[in-house]
């Protein structure tokens, strides 16, 4: 019975070790080349790069709150400039479609969040079949929000003739959300990147 347990924590130690690992070796591309700030980007993927902590579950949460808490300002700006913006037509219309994208992506960071306290969970309990099935979910409402604001981007401000500062400031302020969810999926699939390579 011990030597199970003791297998299946060996497992989990070698999952999360992995995953600490995830900034510095599986981010060899420039994924901060489309961020509003990329210096700005490349100093915060150092900064993670040189945590001590082994906490990979900490790492996963500062960066969907990071997603987060933009998401939300992003939110309240668009908001705002939809109820009270000398907006164009289309912009108008761009604007409350990418709102939609906005809202489907807190709801997705949010339950992500929750993902995460339950993975930690499992994690503790040493319950391998309920850790691979939270992380299954994290990877899904991750993808989901990608998704969503690549909607933004492909969709609500690809309409022809939608030019200016809003498209513009929009457009930045969607690629650094796109960025972060998708430093929270690296860190979540980095280990079984490793293992499926040949």
């Amino acid at each position: 019975m011990l030597k199970p347990t003791i297998f299946l924590f060996v497992n989990l130690m070698i999952f999360w070790l992995a995953t600490t690992n995830l900034v510095s070796a599986a981010l060899t591309g420039d994924i901060c080349k489309d961020s509003s700030n990329p210096d700005a980007c490349r100093k915060t993927i150092e900064r993670l790069k040189k945590e001590k902590e082994i906490d990979p579950n900490n790492t996963i949460r500062k960066i969907i709150n990071f997603g987060l808490q933009r998401s939300l300002i992003l939110k309240t700006n668009m908001t705002d400039w939809a109820r009270h913006g000398n907006l164009l037509a289309n912009e108008l219309a761009a604007i409350k479609g990418c709102l939609d994208a906005i809202d489907l992506t807190v709801d997705d960071l949010r339950k992500t969040l929750k993902e995460v306290d339950e993975l930690e969970s499992a994690q503790k309990e040493q319950d391998m079949q309920e850790f691979m099935f939270h992380s299954g979910n994290i990877k899904t409402w991750l993808h989901n929000a990608i998704n969503a604001l690549q909607s933004c981007e492909d969709d609500d401000f690809a309409m022809p003739g939608l030019e200016g500062v809003v498209k513009q400031d929009v457009l930045k302020r969607v690629a650094d959300l796109i960025i972060a969810t998708q430093l929270a999926i690296w860190t979540i699939e980095f280990p079984s990147r490793g293992s499926n390579k040949r």
